[in-house]
C-alpha cells in the first residue's frame, strides 16, 4: 500500500468520523425536541388541575367531557398544518423549521396562563391549536435528518427519536404534580380539586413549563442538521472500505439514490396520494389515534373514579412515559427485524385486547391499573415509529416530511371525533362501554394489516 493511498484512508476516516459525529448530534437535537414535544402525553394528567380550575373559578359547565376538546383540537392542529412543517422544512432547513414550530409550542403553553382564565374556547386555542401547530412543524424534520444519516437503521433510530416525544411526559407530569399538589392533596367525591392554594398555582405552571422547554428546544435545533447528499451517511457496509478519494470527488455531484419499495423513484406528496397503499397506512393511523387520543386524555379521570390517590396517579402517568418510550425503541427494532405488517399486526392485536380489559382493572386495585394504563402506552407506542418509516420505506426519503405529514391529516378527523363522541358515549354507556368501542376500532387496524402489500 503506497503512502499516497494509505494518505487517502486517512483523510477518509477523519471526514466519516466528522460526519458520524453530525449524525450523532442530530439525533440528539432530535431527542430534545421531541422531548418537549412529547408534553401532550402529559395532558391526562394536567387536565385534572385545569378543568378543576375552570370548572371551580371559570365557568361550572365545564367538565372533564367537554375539557377533551382541548386535547382533540392539538391533534387535529398536527393533522392539518404537518404537511406544512416538511414543505417548509424542504426551504429553510431543519433547523428554522424546527425553531419555529418550537417557538409556537412553548408560546402556546405560556399564553395559556392568560386564557385559563377566560374559557374553554381560549384555552383550545392556545394550549390545544397554537401548541399543536408547534408539533406539527416540529416533529417529522428530526426524523427525517436522523434517517439520513442513519438509513440502514431507519426503525431504530426514529425509535430513538419519538422515544423522548414518549419520556416528554416523564418530566412533564411530575413536575405538574409537584407544583400544583406538593401535599397530595384528594380531589372532592365530584373528581375534581377544591384547595383554593392548589388552584391559585395553576395559572404560573405555564410559563414556567414554557421557559423550561425553550431552553430545551433551541439546543436541540442548534444540532440538527441534515447530511449533504445521500452519500455522505454515517455506514459502511461490511466488507466494503471507506469512500474511495474518486467516490469522495465526485459525491457531490451524484444524484440521490431513490429509497422507495413501492416505486421506482421517490414519490412526491401529490403522486403519494394517488397511491392506494397510501390510504391503507392512513386507516390504520386513523384507527390507532382514536384509541391513542382517548387514552391519553381519559386514563387518569378513570383512574380517578376508584383510586383517590392523585400523587399515585401522577406517578403512573409519570413512569408510562418510560414504557411509551421503551416500547418504541423495541417497535422499531422488530420492524427492523420483521416487517412492518408483522409488528403492526402484533400490536394492533395486542392494543385491542388490552382496551377491552381495561375495565376489569377497577377490581384490579391500584396495581392492576397501573400495570394495564403501562401496557397500553408500551404497546400504542409503536405506532408512531412503524408509521413514519414505513412511509419514508414505501414512498421514500427526498419528499418524506411532507408525505408523513400528509398521513398526520388522519388526526384532524380523529382528534375532533374522539372528543365529539366521548361526552355523550360517557354519559351513555360509561368507560366500560368506552373502552369495548375503542377495543373494537383497533381491531378495524389489525383488519388493514392483512391488505398492506408485502414487503413493507
Amino acid at each position: 500500500m503506497n503512502v499516497l493511498h494509505i494518505r487517502q484512508l486517512k483523510m477518509s476516516d477523519c471526514l466519516l468520523g466528522r460526519m458520524c459525529s453530525k449524525g450523532i448530534a442530530a439525533v440528539i437535537g432530535g431527542i430534545l425536541i421531541h422531548l418537549t414535544l412529547g408534553n401532550l402525553y402529559s395532558f391526562g394528567n394536567m387536565m385534572t388541575y385545569m378543568a378543576s380550575y375552570m370548572h371551580i373559578r371559570v365557568d361550572p359547565s365545564i367538565d372533564y367531557g367537554n375539557f377533551i376538546w382541548v386535547n382533540s383540537i392539538t391533534t387535529a392542529a398536527q393533522g392539518c398544518f404537518m404537511v406544512l412543517g416538511g414543505l417548509l422544512e424542504k426551504r429553510v432547513g431543519p433547523k428554522i423549521t424546527c425553531f419555529v414550530g418550537c417557538s409556537l409550542l412553548s408560546a402556546g403553553i405560556m399564553l395559556t396562563r392568560y386564557t385559563i382564565e377566560v374559557s374553554l374556547f381560549a384555552v383550545t386555542m392556545t394550549y390545544g391549536l397554537l401548541s399543536g401547530l408547534g408539533i406539527s412543524l416540529s416533529y417529522v424534520t428530526p426524523l427525517a435528518c436522523g434517517m439520513k444519516w442513519f438509513p440502514e437503521r431507519k426503525g431504530f433510530i426514529n425509535g430513538m427519536i419519538v422515544a423522548g416525544f414518549g419520556l416528554g411526559a416523564l418530566g412533564s407530569t411530575n413536575f405538574q404534580t409537584m407544583y400544583l399538589n406538593p401535599d397530595n392533596l384528594p380531589p372532592e367525591t365530584d373528581g375534581y380539586f377544591r384547595d383554593p392554594d392548589l388552584l391559585n398555582r395553576v395559572p404560573g405552571v405555564f410559563i414556567t413549563l414554557g421557559v423550561i422547554f425553550l431552553v430545551m428546544q433551541y439546543t436541540g435545533c442548534l444540532l440538527l442538521s441534515k447530511p449533504k447528499n445521500d452519500h455522505h451517511l454515517c455506514q459502511q457496509e461490511e466488507g466494503e472500505g471507506l469512500l474511495e478519494p474518486s467516490e469522495t470527488e465526485n459525491a457531490e455531484e451524484r444524484e440521490p439514490i431513490s429509497t422507495a419499495v413501492l416505486t421506482d423513484r421517490d414519490l412526491k406528496p401529490m403522486e403519494m396520494i394517488r397511491n392506494k397503499t397510501f390510504y391503507q397506512f392512513w386507516l390504520i393511523y386513523f384507527f390507532n389515534t382514536i384509541a391513542i387520543g382517548y387514552i391519553n386524555a381519559m386514563y387518569k379521570s378513570f383512574g380517578l373514579s376508584f383510586i383517590l390517590d392523585d400523587h399515585f396517579l401522577a406517578v403512573i402517568g409519570s413512569l408510562s412515559a418510560i414504557f411509551n418510550a421503551v416500547g418504541r425503541v423495541f417497535w422499531g427494532r422488530l420492524m427492523d427485524k420483521t416487517s412492518f405488517r408483522v409488528a403492526m399486526r402484533l400490536l394492533s392485536l395486542l392494543l385491542a385486547i388490552l382496551f377491552a380489559t381495561l375495565p376489569l382493572t377497577s377490581s384490579m386495585g391500584k396495581v392492576g391499573f397501573a400495570i394495564w394504563i403501562w401496557m397500553i402506552f408500551f404497546t400504542f407506542s409503536g405506532t408512531f415509529v412503524l408509521m413514519p418509516t414505513v412511509v419514508e420505506k414505501a414512498f421514500g426519503s427526498q419528499y418524506y416530511s411532507a408525505n408523513y405529514g400528509l398521513l398526520f391529516t388522519s388526526q384532524t378527523i380523529s382528534g375532533p371525533l374522539v372528543a365529539a363522541l366521548n361526552h355523550l358515549m360517557l354519559d351513555a354507556v360509561g368507560y366500560t362501554g368506552c373502552f369495548l368501542s375503542i377495543s373494537g376500532v383497533i381491531c378495524m387496524s389489525f383488519i388493514m394489516t392483512f391488505i398492506v402489500p408485502r414487503g413493507l
